[in-house]
């Protein structure tokens, strides 16, 4: 009878042989398995499923930084105006670093907000400069009424001063408007008389 107990490559009766895990090839022709690899996202409808059964909509332009056009304005000129006295000069700043920014350059959307921004800006200038010359004439009116000059100079030069402040009001509204037309992506202009077309779009 055979002593087994004697040859040190039998294992214990208690200890079973590795198993491979599961899927693996066994045997010395055994070829590696590649590792998992997720599975590719399905392709965008219109490739895999035939064309479209109709056009695809528009792509919706950029809005913010068309809003920022007239909305820049509008902070300037109200905010600028109430810390500085100068927002009035100035609202045209907002609107021309917008189209100056370089991915704004080349999006005719865009452009056209802020040519109106910048053409809105520079009107108010020039309204702000009649305004000032208004309330000046208007002073100077008054004095040299005292003196004996006529009486139509206070009249003239504070009738242009309540038409530079109407035009400025109005103006305001029409930022508003102007921003919301943006945001929603509508091409729109200011009226003539509040934007001079020294810019275009």
């Amino acid at each position: 009878m055979t002593d087994f107990s004697k040859h040190e490559n039998v294992p214990p009766r208690d200890t079973a042989p590795p198993v491979p895990p599961q899927g693996q090839a066994q045997g010395p022709h055994a070829v590696p398995q590649p590792p998992y690899q997720p599975p590719a996202p399905p392709p965008p409808y219109g490739y895999a499923h035939g064309p479209l059964p109709y056009p695809p909509p528009p792509m919706r332009p950029p809005t913010t930084p068309a809003m920022w056009a007239h909305l820049g304005a509008l902070l300037t000129l109200v905010a600028g105006t109430s810390v500085t006295c100068l927002g009035w000069a100035l609202a045209w700043v907002a609107p021309l670093i917008v189209r100056s920014q370089q991915q704004n350059k080349h999006d005719p959307f865009i452009r056209h907000h802020a040519a109106q921004g910048i053409n809105y800006g520079i009107t108010t200038a020039i309204v702000g400069l009649l305004a000032i010359a208004g309330y000046a004439g208007g002073i100077a009116g008054l004095i040299a009424y005292d003196d004996g000059g006529p009486g139509w100079l206070p009249v003239v030069g504070f009738g242009l001063l309540a038409l530079a402040v109407l035009h400025l009001l109005a103006g305001l509204v029409l930022c508003i408007v102007g921003s919301t037309k943006a945001n929603t992506g509508q091409w729109w202009s200011y009226p003539k008389f509040f934007a001079l077309p020294f810019v275009r779009g």
